[in-house]
């Protein structure tokens, strides 16, 4: 089977496990095609990657404005009060099977194009590897993909390398979190479990995202 076929199983296990119709998204081009659950903010996600023929289920937050921000205020409550490694972590049922991902976003007016710089190191890493050191520098580095000028609440210009050209032009960026968890692409079971490891990292990124209450 080609990358579509896999990719309508793949969409179709999504749209029956979370009772949506969904968003699709990806390109033959980028040998991804994949579906979300339309949320603004957090979402859930599906995808089949045809690079390394895997099927992954994703928390996903891009660096969107939506309401305020809400990539910016889990940057900094995590940088200030972190709950990921300390409250979170230990409910995960097998954190060895969930990556984290942290990445930088460069966007040609309404689409994104690919970059050297993507990568926010130490990520990506399997969430039991990842130490308080590594997740406050992949949070550091989040963050100076948003505008210090705006208080974090906007993307930043700044000089990127363009792929596979190697030019150095100059692009908006912002921060893009998510953590994946790798399934049978014709499992429904798979999927299941996949979304077992990845409930509580979708409980911890809302409520690190959720708008502060008004006193």
């Amino acid at each position: 089977m080609g990358l579509e076929e896999r990719a309508d199983i793949v969409i179709g296990l999504f749209r029956n496990l979370f009772a949506c119709e969904g968003r699709q998204f990806g390109s033959r081009s980028l040998g991804v095609l994949g579906i979300s659950d339309g949320c603004e903010g957090v979402q859930w996600n599906a995808a089949y990657h045809e690079r390394d023929q895997t099927a992954r289920l994703g928390v996903n937050l891009e660096g969107l404005k939506y309401d305020g921000w809400p990539i910016a205020r889990l940057i900094e409550r995590e940088i200030f009060h972190p709950l990921l490694l300390t409250e979170y972590r230990d409910r995960v049922p097998r954190p060895q099977m969930v990556t984290v991902r942290w990445w930088r976003d460069a966007w040609q007016v309404s689409s994104r194009v690919p970059i050297k710089e993507s990568r926010l190191p130490p990520t990506p890493i399997a969430l039991d590897r990842l130490d308080g050191e590594g997740w406050a520098h992949a949070l550091r580095q989040a963050r100076e993909c948003l505008d210090p000028e705006r208080g974090y609440r906007g993307r930043r210009r700044t000089k990127v390398t363009l792929r596979p050209s190697s030019r150095i032009v100059e692009k908006w960026v912002s921060p893009h979190l998510q953590f994946t968890a790798r399934f049978a692409e014709d499992s429904t079971r798979s999927l299941r479990r996949a979304k077992d490891d990845l409930e509580v990292l979708r409980e911890f990124a809302v409520r690190q995202t959720r708008p502060a209450m008004r006193q």
